[in-house]
Protein backbone atom coordinates (compact mmCIF):
# COMPACT_ATOMS: atom_id res chain seq x y z
CA UNK A 1 0.00 0.00 0.00
CA UNK A 2 2.14 2.62 -1.61
CA UNK A 3 0.71 5.90 -0.08
CA UNK A 4 1.15 6.97 3.55
CA UNK A 5 -1.56 9.10 5.81
CA UNK A 6 -0.59 12.32 7.31
CA UNK A 7 1.26 12.06 10.34
CA UNK A 8 -1.39 13.22 12.73
CA UNK A 9 -3.69 10.44 11.67
CA UNK A 10 -0.71 7.40 11.95
CA UNK A 11 0.17 8.82 14.72
CA UNK A 12 -3.57 8.66 16.12
CA UNK A 13 -3.88 4.85 14.95
CA UNK A 14 -0.74 3.95 16.70
CA UNK A 15 -2.46 5.43 20.06
CA UNK A 16 -5.43 3.63 18.98
CA UNK A 17 -3.87 0.44 19.07
CA UNK A 18 -2.18 0.96 22.18
CA UNK A 19 -5.41 2.26 24.08
CA UNK A 20 -6.52 -1.07 22.71
CA UNK A 21 -3.95 -3.11 24.21
CA UNK A 22 -4.41 -1.54 27.41
CA UNK A 23 -7.89 -2.07 27.45
CA UNK A 24 -7.39 -5.53 26.74
CA UNK A 25 -4.46 -6.25 29.59
CA UNK A 26 -7.02 -4.07 32.28
CA UNK A 27 -10.48 -6.12 31.58
CA UNK A 28 -7.54 -9.24 31.43
CA UNK A 29 -6.82 -8.60 35.13
CA UNK A 30 -9.96 -8.07 36.21
CA UNK A 31 -11.97 -11.21 37.96
CA UNK A 32 -15.22 -11.75 36.11
CA UNK A 33 -17.64 -10.36 38.59
CA UNK A 34 -16.21 -6.97 37.35
CA UNK A 35 -15.74 -7.14 34.13
CA UNK A 36 -19.84 -8.10 34.62
CA UNK A 37 -20.09 -4.51 36.14
CA UNK A 38 -18.41 -2.68 33.67
CA UNK A 39 -19.54 -4.48 30.36
CA UNK A 40 -22.83 -2.32 28.74
CA UNK A 41 -24.76 -5.74 27.79
CA UNK A 42 -24.04 -9.23 28.25
CA UNK A 43 -22.49 -11.58 26.03
CA UNK A 44 -21.56 -15.04 25.02
CA UNK A 45 -17.35 -15.53 26.24
CA UNK A 46 -15.99 -16.42 23.04
CA UNK A 47 -17.84 -13.51 21.09
CA UNK A 48 -16.62 -11.07 23.87
CA UNK A 49 -13.25 -12.18 22.44
CA UNK A 50 -13.96 -12.46 19.07
CA UNK A 51 -15.40 -8.55 18.78
CA UNK A 52 -12.83 -7.82 21.54
CA UNK A 53 -9.93 -8.76 18.75
CA UNK A 54 -11.67 -7.84 15.35
CA UNK A 55 -11.71 -4.50 16.69
CA UNK A 56 -7.95 -4.44 17.25
CA UNK A 57 -7.57 -6.00 13.84
CA UNK A 58 -8.85 -3.17 12.53
CA UNK A 59 -6.90 -0.67 15.01
CA UNK A 60 -3.29 -2.62 14.17
CA UNK A 61 -4.29 -2.93 10.19
CA UNK A 62 -5.37 0.75 9.87
CA UNK A 63 -2.56 1.51 11.36
CA UNK A 64 0.09 -0.46 9.66
CA UNK A 65 -1.85 0.51 5.97
CA UNK A 66 -1.60 3.78 7.19
CA UNK A 67 2.19 4.06 8.24
CA UNK A 68 4.05 1.59 5.74
CA UNK A 69 3.98 0.87 2.68
CA UNK A 70 3.91 -2.90 3.02
CA UNK A 71 1.24 -5.02 0.82
CA UNK A 72 -2.22 -5.95 1.84
CA UNK A 73 -0.52 -9.58 2.38
CA UNK A 74 1.63 -8.19 4.76
CA UNK A 75 -0.24 -6.20 6.54
CA UNK A 76 -3.13 -8.96 7.31
CA UNK A 77 -0.27 -11.43 7.74
CA UNK A 78 1.66 -8.88 10.73
CA UNK A 79 -1.61 -7.80 12.29
CA UNK A 80 -3.00 -11.83 12.44
CA UNK A 81 0.51 -12.56 13.82
CA UNK A 82 0.76 -9.47 16.44
CA UNK A 83 -2.56 -10.08 17.59
CA UNK A 84 -2.49 -14.25 17.91
CA UNK A 85 0.29 -14.07 19.99
CA UNK A 86 -0.95 -11.07 21.79
CA UNK A 87 -4.03 -13.56 22.72
CA UNK A 88 -2.00 -15.91 24.01
CA UNK A 89 0.25 -14.12 25.81
CA UNK A 90 -2.90 -12.90 27.68
CA UNK A 91 -4.38 -16.55 28.21
CA UNK A 92 -0.93 -16.86 30.17
CA UNK A 93 -1.82 -14.05 31.77
CA UNK A 94 -4.78 -14.74 33.24
CA UNK A 95 -3.41 -18.04 34.81
CA UNK A 96 -2.09 -15.87 36.91
CA UNK A 97 -4.94 -13.56 38.00
CA UNK A 98 -7.08 -14.20 40.85
CA UNK A 99 -10.18 -15.85 39.69
CA UNK A 100 -9.40 -16.35 36.36
CA UNK A 101 -8.80 -19.97 34.62
CA UNK A 102 -6.54 -18.80 31.54
CA UNK A 103 -5.13 -20.66 29.09
CA UNK A 104 -8.33 -20.99 27.37
CA UNK A 105 -7.52 -22.24 23.56
CA UNK A 106 -10.81 -21.54 22.18
CA UNK A 107 -10.97 -17.93 23.87
CA UNK A 108 -7.50 -17.43 22.24
CA UNK A 109 -8.71 -19.08 18.95
CA UNK A 110 -11.98 -16.66 19.53
CA UNK A 111 -9.31 -14.07 19.58
CA UNK A 112 -7.14 -15.07 16.64
CA UNK A 113 -10.05 -15.12 14.28
CA UNK A 114 -11.21 -11.72 15.43
CA UNK A 115 -8.12 -10.91 14.49
CA UNK A 116 -8.01 -11.96 11.22
CA UNK A 117 -11.27 -10.95 9.98
CA UNK A 118 -10.59 -7.21 11.34
CA UNK A 119 -7.68 -7.02 9.51
CA UNK A 120 -9.20 -8.24 6.13
CA UNK A 121 -12.39 -6.47 6.45
CA UNK A 122 -10.12 -3.75 6.56
CA UNK A 123 -7.43 -4.20 4.40
CA UNK A 124 -10.15 -5.16 1.76
CA UNK A 125 -12.14 -1.50 2.39
CA UNK A 126 -9.00 0.26 3.07
CA UNK A 127 -8.30 -0.88 -0.84
CA UNK A 128 -11.44 -0.53 -2.49
CA UNK A 129 -12.91 2.58 -1.55
CA UNK A 130 -9.47 4.51 -0.62
CA UNK A 131 -6.92 3.23 -3.02
CA UNK A 132 -8.84 1.59 -5.99
CA UNK A 133 -6.01 1.58 -7.89
CA UNK A 134 -3.91 -0.75 -5.75
CA UNK A 135 -5.05 -4.79 -6.23
CA UNK A 136 -7.54 -5.77 -3.38
CA UNK A 137 -8.03 -8.98 -1.78
CA UNK A 138 -10.53 -11.35 -4.08
CA UNK A 139 -10.63 -8.56 -6.42
CA UNK A 140 -11.19 -10.05 -10.30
Amino acid sequence: MNRLAPKWLRKLAWWGVGLWATAITVLSSMRPDQIQEVAPFEMWDKAAHFSAFFAGGINLALALCWSTGWSWKRVIAVTAIALCVFGAVDEIHQLYTPNRSGADVFDWSADTLGALTGALLTVFVYARYFHPSLPAPARA
